[in-house]
């Protein structure tokens, strides 16, 4: 009998630990389930495509999340995308990630490989990149403009006491021309060359400009190629700490290549933009162009152009160069297609789009 009884309540003891199993097993599983769900928008860079990334916040709605590809810390892409990310974020709906990045041609590339869906390059570079000219290999067809910024400045900075005092006289010097993959050693190469110098006649250094004006400091560099929004951070931290001047352009060289350039303007840096440079300097520019891809839907980019001229202030406080910024420059000297989101809000504050 005590056997019997033993028997029977292990039966019976088996068959509630089965039962506590089987809830248990459900149960997990419907956590398991859950946390999937939720995992789907607590990750959202799982989900990367030409829209951006949703993530849930509640009452809000879904937010999209963007990367917007720039250029280094001490250029003017990096401070003007951070303003950009910040008007736009004024917008609940989106949320922008600032990504530190060579310059316009690796910012092109980004895009193009869906790495990032925003991006800054100079119109010039945009050219070449949607037509496959060097130094892309296959025409970008997918790019599209949402807006004009501001003109990019190309500066040749020298010390004052280097004695240079043309670009002829780099001939056998050491120059900085840039990040590798930047616009800027595309175009500082191109100017160069319309003056009679290719990379066999001086010694090029491919560099940032930070690491550029180092250089300059210490002496091992004698030159340094920037192309960017004025005034420049680091030009002006160079001539903080050292006498510098740019160096004038050859007028009649440089009308010559911005002959063959439609992207590319003569302009001039005023005397006083940085210390110690107390004339005007005659240089080239290329506007500096805000582009998304074509696959971006076209209400994302209307609402997003919509809140990057509703909040230009965000803008203007990340850098001085947002100054050139408006809507009566914004379709100006774009190389490329606008997107059509990007044209439904100029056509609504009646903004002429060729």
């Amino acid at each position: 009998m005590p056997i019997s009884r033993s028997f029977q309540a292990s039966k019976h003891e088996g068959v509630m630990r089965l039962k506590k199993r089987f809830f248990l097993f459900v149960g997990l599983m419907a956590m398991l389930v859950l946390a999937a769900c939720g995992g789907g928008q607590a990750n959202p860079a799982n989900q990367d495509n030409a829209n951006g990334n949703s993530s849930s916040t509640g009452s809000s709605g879904q937010v999209k999340k963007f990367s917007i590809a720039t250029g280094t810390s001490s250029g003017t892409y990096f401070p003007v995308g951070v303003g950009i990310a910040k008007a736009i974020g004024e917008n609940p709906a989106y949320e922008l990630n600032v990504e530190s990045t060579g310059g316009s041609i690796q910012n092109l590339q980004l895009l193009n490989s869906g790495e990032v869906q925003l991006a800054l390059a100079a119109s010039n570079t945009a050219f070449a990149a949607y037509n496959g000219e060097e130094p892309f290999e296959q025409p970008i067809k997918k790019l599209r403009a949402v807006a004009a910024l501001y003109p990019e400045v190309f500066q040749f900075v020298v010390r004052q006491d280097s004695g240079l005092n043309s670009i002829a006289d780099l001939r056998g010097k050491k120059v900085a021309m840039g990040s590798p993959g930047s616009g800027t050693e595309r175009t500082g190469r191109l100017i160069l060359e319309a003056h009679g110098l290719t990379y066999n006649d001086f010694k090029p250094e491919f560099i940032s400009f930070s690491d550029a004006v180092t250089g300059m400091k210490d002496k091992t560099i004698d030159a340094a190629v920037v192309g960017a929004g004025v005034p420049t951070a680091a030009i002006v931290d160079a001539a903080a700490s050292m006498k510098i001047k740019l160096l004038q352009l050859d007028s009649e060289k440089f009308e010559a290549f911005v002959a063959s350039d439609p992207y590319f303007i003569t302009t001039t840096i005023p005397a006083g933009t940085y210390e110690g440079v107390d004339d005007d300097v005659v240089s080239g520019a290329s506007p500096a162009l805000l582009i998304v891809s074509e696959e971006m839907d076209e209400q994302t980019v209307y609402e997003m152009t919509k809140a990057l001229f509703e909040n230009l202030d965000k803008v203007k406080e990340a850098h001085a160069v947002a100054k050139n910024i408006s809507l009566e420059t914004a379709t100006k000297g774009v190389s490329i297609p606008f997107h059509p989101g990007a044209v439904k809000y100029y056509q609504e504050q009646n903004i002429e789009v060729k």
